[in-house]
């Protein structure tokens, strides 16, 4: 009885050590960690779907194609927006761009700033109501159209697919804010006005100089 007690305990000892030399470790998440085995899946994906070019361009626009997940709305602009329960924490939720035409300068052409004002509560996690439902709720009648960053308003960002001239001539005219004195305003920039001083209750403080940047001789050294 003692040798085949003796005889089944090292048995079960020789299958425990077996198990443990050849079963790898349980997985364990890595924030920093991205496998490449589920954008590969997606880019071939879309590479089924849309073609080549378009899931090259949209792994360019992305840097990382993320997999499942349940498309929750669209918005006006093309951006759709995604939500994966089964996510870590903090990553259930990404907005994809429409993808851009083209193979010269992607990062012209879509900018955060795209996002619609209807779902930045939802995309960065301030509440759960989707954006369509958010409009439904608090849209005005006074409600003015969503426009992008007025930074994208270049003839380089607007420049149509295919276009490469040397200076964009084929794009929308610029819409950005110059102030005067800019390289792309040549209107001076004038006086400017006093600088500060202090109240001074019995008003025999004399007032500071006017400072005139109109022809460019003051712009390192403001009067003291």
């Amino acid at each position: 009885m003692a040798a085949e007690a003796l005889r089944k305990l090292c048995g079960n000892l020789v299958s425990n050590v077996s198990i443990v030399l050849t079963r790898p470790p349980p997985p364990i998440w890595d924030p920093t960690m991205v496998t490449i085995r589920r954008w590969t899946e997606r880019f071939k994906q879309v590479w089924r779907t849309q073609g080549l070019a378009t899931a090259y361009n949209k792994l360019r626009m992305e840097n990382q194609l993320r997999a499942g997940g349940q498309l929750v709305g669209t918005d006006a602009n093309g951006n759709r927006y995604f939500e994966d329960l089964n996510a870590p924490y903090g990553r259930t939720r990404w907005v994809e761009y429409p993808t851009v035409k083209g193979t010269w300068a992607l990062e012209d052409k879509f900018d955060a700033s795209m996002i619609h004002p209807d779902w930045h509560g939802w995309i960065h996690y301030m509440h759960d109501i989707p954006g369509d439902k958010v409009a439904l709720q608090h849209s005005k009648p006074f409600k003015q159209h969503h426009r992008v960053n007025q930074t994208m308003l270049r003839p380089y960002y607007t420049t149509p697919a295919g276009f490469t001239s040397k200076h964009f001539e084929e794009g929308q005219p610029a819409a950005y804010h110059t102030p005067p004195g800019a390289m792309d305003n040549k209107k001076p920039r004038g006086r400017l006005g006093p600088k500060y001083s202090s109240w001074d209750p019995s008003g025999q403080t004399a007032k500071n100089e006017l400072r005139n940047y109109a022809d460019n001789t003051k712009i390192l050294g403001l009067p003291q």
